[in-house]
Order: structure tokens, then sequence, then C-alpha cells
């Protein structure tokens, strides 16, 4: 792991004040805890780091990772977590992309702490994982609504990924496993399924699948997998009813192609609530439900949480207690 801390003060004038005021603020710092970075080293793709960020409190945490060029692949920023015993740590969640490469990266993580700034480094490896691949035949609808061009269909994007990317770092709702949204729901599709499109005309295009796919009989209750703010409860072009809901800092679930809406924007639901039912709204082939995880923005498999909770507070205390 490699670190630096660097003096932000800028002030003109006398060298002698200047490097006295760098010595102050470099032993304030240094006599406390170096941050560093807590992490798995190995990962696979479509899950999510864990990282902790021990040595004192961090303002504006934001970490990535990078390839060889330098390329960021996933980002997302930090948030304090206290526990009870009130020791602090900053905690970033970060999606691997169902689409990166298997290899060695590098974790940057950039914070301010005081008058200096940190930049911090860790590599990681990210092992293989071989996605199914599905064929998809499409009607002259579906193909229609899959080429659609219409503003409408950009504005939904627009204020999609506004919501994804959006980060609320007091928005700390839900730390447990999730629970099924579905009592009884048979997967029709993985997460990360690589899609092949077979258009009406005989021509292909292709996609990743960013959620999983549930049937159950139309109507059927869908209820929220953990507990969270309502940030979206809406009829959207491509993904008909639709909820979002805010469970911690920069992590949403997604729920669509509903046949109807339980609940409002804005609303605090608990695990287990209905929020709609099964449907077929939307750009569907059948009646589904569309599961789906993003974590800042990232689609990573949502039922790596059925199993492992969202938040892993016991590793985390056992580090900083």
């Amino acid at each position: 792991m490699r670190f630096k801390v660097r003096d932000r003060m800028k002030q003109p004038g006398n060298i002698l004040f200047i490097s006295t005021c760098f010595i102050l603020t470099a032993a304030g710092i240094l006599s406390a805890a170096e941050p560093v970075i807590i992490a798995d080293d190995y990962v696979q793709p479509g899950a999510v780091l864990q990282i902790l960020i021990p040595g004192g409190h961090l303002n504006n945490v934001s970490l990535s990772i990078e390839n060889s060029r330098k390329e960021s692949l996933s980002r997302n920023q930090g948030f304090l977590w206290t526990a009870a015993s009130g020791e602090s740590v900053s905690v970033v969640l970060l999606g691997i992309p169902s689409t990166i490469t298997p290899g060695r990266y590098t974790l940057v993580m950039n914070a301010d702490q005081g008058r200096a700034q940190w930049h911090l480094e860790k590599a990681v490896t990210v092992t293989e994982h071989l996605f199914p691949e599905q064929v998809i035949n499409l009607d002259e609808k579906m193909n229609a609504l899959y080429n659609d061009d219409s503003e409408r269909k950009k504005s939904e994007a627009r204020r999609l990924w506004a919501i994804l990317t959006s980060f609320d770092k007091n928005a700390i709702f839900q730390t447990g496993l999730f629970t099924p949204p579905l009592d009884e729901g048979v997967p029709t599709a993985e997460f990360g399924d690589r899609r092949r499109y077979h258009r009406p005309d005989g021509s292909e295009s292709s996609s990743v699948h960013f959620g999983l796919d549930l049937w159950s009989e139309p109507g059927t209750p869908v209820k929220a997998a953990g507990r969270g703010r309502v940030v979206l409860a809406t009829e959207r072009f491509l993904t008909g009813n639709t909820v979002i809901i805010e469970h911690l800092p920069g992590v949403y679930s997604l729920y669509y192609h509903m046949d109807s809406l339980e609940v409002r924007e804005g609303e605090m639901v608990n695990q287990g609530v209905v929020i709609g039912s099964v449907g077929e709204t939307g750009f569907a082939t059948g009646a589904h439900l569309h599961w789906e995880l993003r974590v800042g923005a990232t689609p990573v498999n949502p039922s790596q949480f059925l199993s492992s909770p969202l938040l892993d507070t016991n590793r985390i205390m056992g580090r900083i207690e």
C-alpha cells in the first residue's frame, strides 16, 4: 500500500512561517493513527467490497477501482459509521462491475483531514466469473420499445441516473440481510446475463442484464427487500411501474415492471412492506419482477445480500474496538 499526505496551505509570505505551519499540521495528523485501506484482496465481478478506512475523522472520502491506465471503473463516496462505544470509522461500499475483466487493479482513495489531503492505494485482484448467456426474440411491439428514441425515454434516463448517483451520508437505514421481494419467486434470468436480442428483421443487438428476474403470478405482492426511503415511485417508459428504495448512502434497490404501486416518493418503508404487485408493464416479455441493486450507480448482484449483511457491522466493530 502507498500513501501520501500533502499540506494544502498556500499562505504566501514568510517561508519560516509556512514551514512551521506545515510541521504543526503534519504533527497533528501523524500523532494519531494514519489512515489505511482495509479491504479484501480478492473480489469477483458483481460483488461489493466493504472498505474500512480507520485513522481519524476523514472528510470528502472517495474511492475508486482503477485499471493499469488509471481509468476509474467504479466509484463511490464514504460515510462515517459509529459503533455503540463511540468509536468511528469511514466506510466505503464499492460495487464491482459484472463486465470487469479478471486481473489486478488498484483501489484509490482520496480524503481530507484538517489541512492535509490523503491519497492511499491498495492492490486488489478481480477473479474470474462466468455469466450465463440468454437469447431473447423480440416481437414488433418489443422491438419498437427497445429502439424508441423519444424525449420521454431520455428524460426518464436522466432522472434515474441523477437518483442513482446521489449520495446522502446520513441515509443509514438498512444494515442487515435482505429478504426476498417475492415469497415464492422463480428465477427466470440471472444477474449479469449476457443477452442477445433477435430482432424481427433478423438483426441482433446485445446487452448485460443488471438485475435478477423473478416470475410469479400477476398480482403477487412485491415487498421491500430492506428498510429505506422511497426515492422513486412512478410509471416509466421502459421499466413500467417502478419503485426505488434508498437503503444506505449510495445504495439503492430497484423494482421494475409491476402491475401496481403501493408506496409514494419520500415515504419510509420497513423491510417486508408491500410496495406493489407483479405485472408486465414496460419492456417486459411476460409477467415478472425485475429486482436490481445499485451501489454507487454500479449494478451488483442483489442475491448476495440474502445471505450476507448489507453492512457487516460485526466486522467493522472488530476493527475499531
